[in-house]
C-alpha cells in the first residue's frame, strides 16, 4: 500500500488525533483510527472512522457544536 500523500510505504495502525489543514493548530479531529503514514502523517481511515470524520470536522468548523 502506498500513501496517497507522499507515496511512502511505512504505516502504523493506530488511533491518533489528526490536525486539519485550516491554519489553526488547535483544529484537531480526535480519535482517528486507521493506517497513519510515518513519513507525512496522512491517514487511511477504517470504515467506521471514515463515517465519523466528516461529522467531527464539521463540528470544529461550527465552533464545536455537533451538526445533526
Amino acid at each position: 500500500m502506498k500513501c496517497p500523500g507522499c507515496e511512502g510505504e511505512a504505516f502504523v495502525y493506530a488511533t491518533r488525533d489528526v490536525s486539519l489543514n485550516t491554519g489553526n493548530p488547535a483544529d484537531v479531529v480526535p480519535d482517528v483510527k486507521g493506517d497513519h503514514c510515518i513519513r507525512c502523517g496522512a491517514v487511511i481511515m477504517t470504515a467506521g472512522t471514515a463515517g465519523q470524520y466528516p461529522e467531527k470536522a464539521e463540528a470544529l468548523e461550527n465552533g464545536g457544536v455537533p451538526v445533526r
